[in-house]
C-alpha cells in the first residue's frame, strides 16, 4: 500500500503531461529538504474537524463545486483552495489508464476515481502547505453514498515521512486530516473492496493550511544567548 505512494505517478496521465514543466521547482523542493538539519518531521492525525482547523494557520477549502459533471473525467486537474495550489489526479494499477470522476451534485460535487481500485491523489502542493484534510467516503458506481465503507489515508511529506491510516464506516460528513511539521508531499485515499462487491473513494471539501514556522535548533541558542544579554542589562539598570 505504502509504495503507491512512494511512486505515486504510476499509472497516470499526469506524469508526461505535468513533469517536464514542474521538475525544476521538484528538483529545488528536493534540495532544500536534503539542505535541512536531521531532524526528522512529525505527522499528526486528526479526525476532528474542528481540532485540525485550530492546529493550522491560512487555512483553504476546495469544495470542488464547480467541477463539471464527468462520467469519464481527465487524468489530472490543477486546482486551488486560497493561497494554496495543487493537483489532483487518479492512480491506477501499473500499465492502466486512469481518470477522474465528479459525484454528488452540482450543489455539492465530490471528485472521485472513474475504478473503484483507483487512488485518488492529490500532489504538486505549493509552499507552506502542511496540512491537508477533508471529508472522504466511499460510494456505488453511481457516485452516491455507500454505507459501512473502509478508506484508506495515505500521507508522505518532504522528509519522507509516511503516515497510513485506515478508518472504517466512514460517512459523507467523516473529516479527516493530516498536519506535518514539514511541507506535504502527496496524499493518497482509496477504499479497501468490500468482500463480494466494489466501492469507489470520494473526496470532499479538500482543506489545505500552513503551520507556523519552528525555530531551528540554532535559532533557538540566538534567542536564548539574547535574553540572557537582556537580563545581564537589566540587572545593571538595578545596580
Amino acid at each position: 500500500m505504502t509504495n503507491k505512494l512512494h511512486n505515486y505517478f504510476t499509472g497516470s496521465a499526469l506524469a508526461p503531461a505535468l513533469a517536464p514543466a514542474l521538475a525544476p521547482a521538484l528538483a529545488l523542493a528536493a534540495l532544500l529538504s536534503c539542505s535541512v538539519g536531521s531532524a526528522q518531521a512529525e505527522i499528526t492525525f486528526y479526525n476532528s474537524q474542528a481540532a485540525y482547523l485550530a492546529a493550522i494557520s491560512a487555512q483553504a477549502v476546495d469544495r470542488f463545486d464547480d467541477l463539471p459533471f464527468w462520467a469519464q473525467g481527465p487524468g489530472y486537474v490543477e486546482r486551488t483552495a486560497g493561497e494554496h495550489r495543487y493537483v489532483a489526479w487518479s492512480v491506477a494499477e501499473e500499465g492502466e489508464d486512469s481518470l477522474l470522476y465528479s459525484a454528488g451534485s452540482g450543489s455539492d460535487a465530490w471528485l472521485s476515481t472513474d475504478k473503484a481500485s483507483d487512488y485518488l491523489t492529490f500532489g504538486y502542493f505549493s509552499d507552506k502547505v502542511n496540512a491537508v484534510g477533508g471529508f472522504f467516503f466511499g460510494t456505488d458506481a453511481n457516485g452516491a453514498y455507500l454505507p459501512g465503507q473502509t478508506i484508506r489515508l495515505n500521507v508522505l511529506d518532504a522528509d519522507g515521512v509516511e503516515e497510513l491510516i485506515l478508518v472504517d464506516n466512514t460517512a459523507p460528513g467523516s473529516f479527516f486530516g493530516f498536519v506535518s511539521s514539514s511541507r506535504l508531499e502527496a496524499f493518497q485515499v482509496s477504499t479497501v473492496q468490500p468482500i463480494g462487491g466494489a466501492s469507489w473513494v470520494a473526496a470532499n471539501d479538500l482543506t489545505l493550511g500552513s503551520i507556523a514556522a519552528v525555530p531551528e535548533p540554532s535559532s533557538y541558542a540566538l534567542l536564548l544567548s539574547g535574553l540572557g544579554l537582556v537580563g545581564a542589562a537589566a540587572r545593571r539598570r538595578k545596580v
